[in-house]
């Protein structure tokens, strides 16, 4: 496809006021470069500042301010330092972490690449916004965590702590590959899900591109996002940081918007070594034995007197992992070396157009992603991306594969021009919410026989609830004729329909008909709530509840084995992709669970909040509030990542067991929700599911879990400076001025 001309001339929306002004100063210095830092009514900061490095400065200011010990605590990780502060972790989870960052030495490759693999600008920001954040450490020593100690923070730590943030990524396809043939490896991988949504502007009704960027991860920990607008130098971006990290993550600047989902082609291989009987550290290779090295490493661990103590071994291919009989298994991964995720996300921020933001992933640091890009040219792109190693033809590269011949090595590192892309499809929509490239949208020119397997690196046709419900809305809209309105792509980001959950309604009308069975007045409260429900999750929604309950014993009933092949006869979530015939429905031996788990469901709706009455309500059980606070204040909360009963909707949320009184909190998913309307000039919305400030006295401790997240609300971004200082400063709650001064 052709890349469009840039557009201009779009209608700018006015400016709710949303908190009365508070005004609050802190006076500059003497001499430096100046920073101000706005913190609007919802207390994200809006940055200005001459310089890229006092913008930066100022950014590890505010982050510090917000979010200090979160920030440190990322850096104990990159470090592999988290056990020594906070102990060895449920099942020793944070001394594996520990371990493994010592095993893949993210701090020490940081410190010996530094100089060589960063350019000096680069070095320039990192250096302006460490300083800010031990200036704030200098002039708050109360709020240094005794863990921490009196140390510095310095430039290697948020360059480690990338490289631990992405690596769960490529570490994740090893342990697939191990899996592959019955190992279970000695790491840990975080599991992380993501929606992405990208319009064209024939799509939409003000006549510019739109992207919906919604990743999906813990809200709590080191993956929480941090919001900011920063102007400064040639930065101009808003979006989301995680803590610690100079640059925005995700986001978008002036002119070009980027998204992320997980997926992507294959990064990282798992070598089988043959070892030497008589010395195990020696290892096959082209006929001869060659000699691993080996290095210890000690973790310290709070409340243990002594410290744990770790041999790591290697081989030229990596690290060994895993070890059966004898044969050794060395995880090679494409980043173990690099140290440039930041260097890609500068150039996203100062991208000009989608071929920018592009020139971007051709630097080859982004962890294997689906990346969707949007600008205000109008373009939309898609690319698959990764750091791919190019491998030699005739072998298995889902499974450990042969590493005793040098016919097995990678033969060099694919440009990013090789992997799999689109631009602007003919169907003016694309989105992908963790499936593969050919269920992306209808008539999908991605398709796995075009190319290598471990570039597609997908299943054929692998889709399921919450992706199948994306391409069913768009394509709904596309077929009527119908564009998308700024009010509607909101909407669509904050989706909280379950997808073809009528289907399980007639079943169970089916089964009603079919199964005699005394019918007690609560088995025909349950009944009238689901069949008038509207398939909404919604908070004040009591046919959603009604329905989670009778899908949650339905399981329970079935087991898990029977309620996979019970869904495959009801759902069909390809059905938009492929010629088939309709799910065949439940066998008649299915029909009487379905009535059984009525009544279950009654007993689990009157012993639940709201209980006796059977007048409980989705938001009843389901809610979001902070789970690190020590108070129960929490708020209902709609749609939900319950795929064990059927109802995964795009609005993604987890949500912990029950508690002691039954309801469930939400703990992760929609993290930090975009909406990008690539207008010129362009506006923006956001949703963070708790709150900016970490600080339990600020008024932004949980103000959006309530305002926002609760009702399913976006907030405006207030990105341009005119659109934050509209009506006098409405929008500012308070104002300070930082000055740096560089060494």
């Amino acid at each position: 496809m052709e890349k469009r001309g840039r557009r201009s001339a779009f209608r700018l929306l006015p400016v709710v006021p949303l908190l009365a002004l508070a005004a609050a100063c802190a006076p500059p210095g003497g001499g430096g470069e100046e920073a101000t830092v706005y913190r609007d009514t919802w207390g994200v900061p809006h940055i200005y500042a001459e310089s890229a490095e006092a913008g930066l400065y100022a950014s590890g200011w505010a982050m510090a301010e917000d979010r200090l010990s979160q920030l440190l605590e990322n850096y104990l990780f990159g470090l592999g330092e988290y056990a020594a502060a906070f102990g060895p972790g449920n099942n020793d989870a944070w001394v594996r972490s520990d371990l493994e960052s010592r095993m893949w030495d993210h701090y020490g490759t940081a410190k010996r690449h530094y100089e060589a693999k960063l350019n000096p600008e680069l070095r320039r920001h990192l250096a302006a916004f460490i300083a800010g954040i031990n200036d704030y450490l200098d002039a708050h020593p109360e709020e240094v965590p005794d863990w921490w100690g009196d140390r510095p923070v310095d430039v290697y730590m948020p360059v480690a702590f990338s490289r631990q943030f992405i690596w769960s990524w490529p570490a994740g396809q090893a342990r697939s590959d191990l899996r592959a043939v019955g190992i279970e490896p000695s790491f840990d991988v975080d599991l992380r899900a993501s929606n992405q949504i990208a319009l064209a502007p024939e799509q939409t009704t003000f006549g510019a591109a739109a992207l919906i960027i919604d990743p999906h991860l813990s809200w709590l920990g080191r993956h929480r996002y941090w919001e900011l607008r920063l102007h400064a130098g040639d930065i101009h971006i808003s979006g989301f940081a995680t803590s610690g990290f100079p640059y925005v993550n995700l986001g978008h600047n002036e002119h070009v918007a980027w998204a992320h989902t997980t997926g992507g082609p294959d990064t990282a291989d798992v070598y089988e070594l043959t070892l030497d009987p008589d010395d195990p550290s020696r290892y096959l290779y082209d006929g001869e034995w060659r000699q691993m090295t080996s290095r210890t490493v000690e973790v310290s661990v709070a409340g243990e007197a002594a410290p744990r103590e770790t041999t790591f071994w290697y081989s030229h291919h990596g690290p060994i992992v895993a070890r059966r009989g004898d044969r050794a298994y060395a995880a090679a991964l494409a980043y173990e070396e690099e140290i440039g995720y930041l260097e890609s996300k500068y150039w996203f921020m100062v991208a000009e157009d989608y071929e920018g933001a592009a020139a971007a992933l051709d630097v080859r640091q982004i962890m294997p992603q689906n990346v969707m890009i949007a600008d205000t040219g109008g373009n939309i792109y898609y690319q698959r991306t990764g750091r791919v190693p190019i491998r030699p033809d005739g072998y298995d590269w889902s499974r450990p594969v042969d590493g005793s011949t040098s016919g097995t090595e990678w033969l060099s590192i694919h440009p990013a021009s090789e992997l799999m892309s689109l631009l602007n499809p003919e169907r003016g929509y694309m989105q992908n919410n963790n499936i593969g490239p050919d269920t992306m949208l209808v008539g999908s020119p991605l398709v796995p026989e075009r190319y290598p397997a471990y570039l597609y690196n997908q299943p054929a046709l692998y889709t399921h609830q919450r992706g199948a419900a994306a391409v069913s809305l768009l394509e709904a809209k596309r077929e009527a004729g119908g564009k998308w309105s700024e009010e509607e792509i909101v909407e669509l980001a904050l989706n909280r329909s379950v997808y073809q959950y009528e289907r399980w309604v007639e079943e169970l009308t089916r089964a009603q008909a079919a199964v005699p069975a005394p019918r007690t007045p609560q088995h025909a409260v349950v009944m009238n709530a689901i069949l008038k429900w509207n398939g909404v999750s919604e908070p004040d929604s009591r046919g959603a509840l009604a329905y989670f309950r009778w899908r949650e014993a339905l399981r329970n009933l079935a087991g898990d084995e029977r309620m996979r092949e019970m869904t495959s006869r009801v759902n069909d979530y390809l059905e938009l992709f492929r010629e088939a015939p309709e799910p065949p429905g439940l066998r008649d031996e299915d029909l009487p669970l379905l009535v059984e788990a009525v009544d279950i469901a009654a007993e689990a709706l009157q012993a639940g909040p709201g209980g006796i009455s059977m007048r409980a309500t989705f938001g009843d059980v389901f809610r979001v509030g902070r789970q690190d606070s020590n108070d129960e204040v929490s708020w209902p909360v709609g749609g939900g990542s319950l795929g064990e009963a059927g109802m995964a909707t795009m609005r993604s949320i987890g949500f912990s067991p029950p508690r002691a009184d039954g309801r469930r909190w939400g703990n992760r998913g929609q993290t930090s929700t975009e909406v990008v309307i690539l207008s010129n000039p362009i506006r923006s919305y956001t949703q963070p599911p708790i709150g900016q400030s970490d600080r339990p006295d600020s008024p932004h401790y949980r103000d959006q879990a309530e305002k926002l997240f609760s009702p399913g609300a976006m907030k405006p971004s207030w990105f341009a400076r005119d659109e934050l200082l509209a009506g006098g400063g409405k929008n500012v709650a308070s104002e300070m001025r930082l000055v740096y001064r560089p060494e």
